[in-house]
């Protein structure tokens, strides 16, 4: 990736891969009404703007979804419509069970990351940390890393010194998700490596190593809040459609 390129979030990058995430899309936008190919494809332009879906892709995942039953193909003046069956109704209801919950609580996380980041948007308060069986999957769509370095230098900013046990309890009670103690202290002394924190041990026992933000901390500071509020946003995006397109009832009778 060249200097200062962003990097785009994917399907991939929220968990799902296309054909899931297609699958998850035809569903969704067939139980509110049959429709013809080029009209879904328009609206998942128009829902996803900054990523190119394959129409070609779409058709081969309809079509895929035809021979399965969960969607029946019908041709009404000459143009062809998808539709839901019962069967697809059964496999969007699995996906409701399977995946709502983790995108739903995962999601609350990233709202929270992304209100503190720019302080607009939802700011769900937080009643209980996330799920443990969720962390693994939090960690896989978004850079812990980033998000723990903009917390860290943050704090440093506000309140002088601090130290990695403070950041814990910061993420656990500001955001409802914690890293390992030993991640956290792994990532202050690279941040003490790369010049971005100084520290110095409370005692001789070196129990607690108290960490200030340094000059050249403050000048990178800016520069790793706002890749982390690109990169939170991005993914936020993928979330909420996702989250969208399970939370809503079925309209099919």
């Amino acid at each position: 990736m060249k200097k200062g390129e962003k990097p785009s979030a994917t399907v991939e990058s929220v968990g799902l891969s296309q054909r899931e995430f297609l699958t998850i899309f035809l569903l969704h936008s067939l139980k509110i009404k049959a429709n013809y190919p080029r009209a879904i494809h328009q609206d998942l332009k128009n829902t996803f703007t900054g990523k190119v879906h394959s129409y070609d892709y779409l058709c081969k995942i309809s079509n895929m979804l035809v021979e399965s039953n969960h969607l029946s193909l019908y041709t009404d003046k000459g143009r062809n419509y998808y539709q839901i069956t019962e069967k697809g109704m059964e496999l969007y209801s699995w996906y409701q069970e399977n995946f709502l919950e983790r995108f739903s609580e995962v999601k609350k996380v990233i709202d929270r990351f992304m209100f503190d980041l720019r302080g607009s948007g939802e700011h769900p308060p937080v009643t209980k940390e996330l799920p443990e069986e969720y962390r693994s999957y939090f960690s896989k769509i978004i850079s812990v890393k980033d998000l723990v370095r903009y917390v860290t230098l943050k704090a440093a900013f506000t309140k002088k010194p601090i130290y990695m046990g403070e950041i814990g309890e910061l993420l656990k009670n500001q955001f409802g998700w914690i890293a390992s103690n030993g991640y956290l202290y792994d990532l202050s002394h690279e941040m003490e490596e790369t010049g971005l924190l100084v520290g110095r041990w409370e005692s001789e026992k070196r129990t607690k190593r108290y960490l200030r933000i340094t000059d050249e901390g403050q000048h990178h500071y800016k520069q790793i809040a706002d890749s982390a509020a690109f990169q939170v946003q991005e993914i936020q995006k993928y979330m909420a459609s996702v989250v969208m397109f399970l939370k809503e009832k079925s309209l099919m009778k």
